[in-house]
């Protein structure tokens, strides 16, 4: 019985050593300090989440927001004091540089991405941080008059963070988390490494984008000009999150044009045909179980998120999220059937159209094995357990997976994304960075995957 279990150790030894190559012990190496680390994630942070970045997807060009291109300017700035080559600062603030190669080993070229915007859906403007330190475990009050509160219901992974360094804001507006916690640690992670050149890692390359949030930002770049065979977005929340799979997303838009230039006394027997009506129908007609509020977990579902009209024709624009081909299928199949029924209770419609469009795909089959494990060898290696988690969302990543260059996604202490209760885990972001850097000295020793 011995025997064979020493046998099964040696062959799960060698099954993992190529995986693990010749770690370095980097921490020993730099003589890591994780409370100045910690100090400098906190200042870099605070010092971005007042930039205004807010995005704005009722706008046509990118970035949808001037504070974005201010952004854009000031970490390009940062990237060349500490190192950084060939930074670049697009005409649409897309920020790309590289960070150049101290290993002498034939290293694969690693991306690390976040993005520059914050969420749509809240403001972004006079963002006041807040630093709380040592938290003590009770409520924490955010806006008293707004019953603003962080607490075990409105924030369940609080209770973990007892005795961490959080930061929020004052409740009015977003924290804008996400993703300038995701930039705090890569930017971090560029000093740390312009400090400590004694760090043998191959080359990697620093990407932040514009307009995430609203799906914008990657069609301005084209993922071959990268140079690179991996990537990771930085933009995931809880310790150990290691983001594989996320929705298949795609929109639509309906027109429904009618006739309403007639006394709506004397409607009836006459050309009369209300468009508005068609598009209240066809939201009536889509099922109330595969609404956003109604599913969770793998489930997807169908979001009509704007219905406008103009004279005789009204728009309806709507999403569909699904994880699998075959659900997207059946939801595309939905909204064709609720669309074809409008049509055909309305006979004196004077049209109606319904397009479809690909916003983008699952990552999952696009992810190698191999990375993913040598992701979480370097999570374990900092003592983290690594969770796989599937996004009921996206991230860039996706788009880049899509594109032949997988990009998982690795937590950044971001919680209650989208939300006036947005906050920040200093001591999550700490333990980020140092997979961050744990994974560039696993990739130093390895060839294409």
């Amino acid at each position: 019985m011995l025997r064979a279990a020493y046998m099964l150790a040696m062959v799960l030894c060698l099954l993992t050593a190529p995986v693990m190559g010749a770690a370095q012990d980097w921490k020993a190496l730099t003589r890591y300090d994780k409370n100045a680390v910690k100090t400098q994630l906190t200042d870099r942070f605070v010092k971005y989440a007042q930039i205004d970045t807010q995005s704005n997807p009722s706008v046509a060009y990118v970035p949808s927001s001037k504070g974005q291109k201010v952004f854009a300017k000031q970490l390009a700035k940062e990237l060349k004091k500490y190192g950084a080559q060939n930074v670049k600062v697009s005409e649409n603030s897309l920020v790309t540089a590289d960070i150049a190669a101290t290993s002498k080993n034939p290293a694969p070229a690693v991306a690390f991405l976040a993005h520059l915007d914050t969420a749509p859906e809240i403001s972004a403007h006079a963002v006041k941080p807040r630093v709380i330190k040592h938290y003590d475990g009770k409520d924490i009050v955010l806006d008293a008059a707004r019953q603003l509160t962080l607490n075990s219901y409105t924030a369940p992974k609080l209770t973990a963070a007892h005795g961490h360094d959080l930061i929020v804001a004052n409740g009015g507006t977003s924290l804008g988390a996400d993703d300038k916690a995701g930039i705090a640690v890569i930017m971090t992670l560029v000093q740390y490494l312009y400090d400590h050149p004694e760090i043998a890692h191959g080359p990697l390359k620093i990407v932040f984008t514009p307009d995430e949030s609203t799906g914008a930002g990657m069609a301005k770049l084209n993922p071959a000009d990268l140079g690179v065979q991996y990537a990771y977005t930085v933009s995931g929340g809880d310790t150990g999150e290691l983001m594989t799979e996320n929705f298949n997303a795609k929109s639509f838009v309906i027109t429904f044009t009618g006739y309403r230039a007639v006394r709506p006394g004397l409607a009836q027997n006459s050309a009369f045909a209300d468009n508005v009506l068609m598009a209240s129908d066809f939201h009536t007609l889509l099922p109330r179980y595969q609404r956003p509020e109604t599913t969770t977990d793998k489930r997807g579902f169908i979001y009509v998120n704007d219905i406008s009209t103009q004279g005789d024709t009204t728009t309806v624009r709507g999403i569909i999220r699904a994880f699998s081909d075959e659900e997207t299928a059946q939801l595309v199949a939905t909204v064709q059937n609720a669309f074809n029924t409008v049509k055909s209770m309305h006979a004196r419609a004077k049209g109606a159209t319904l397009a479809f469009r690909d916003e983008y795909k699952n990552m999952k089959a696009a992810l190698p094995p191999a990375m993913l494990q040598l992701t979480k060898t370097a999570m374990q290696a900092e003592e983290i357990t690594p969770k796989e988690v599937s996004l009921r969302g996206s991230t860039d990543g996706a788009v880049l997976s899509a594109a032949g260059i997988p990009a998982p996604d690795i937590f950044a202490g971001i919680y209650n994304t989208h939300t006036a209760l947005e906050y920040v885990d200093a001591d999550v972001m700490e333990s980020s960075l140092r997979t961050l850097i744990r994974l560039l000295t696993l990739w130093e020793t390895q060839k294409a995957l």
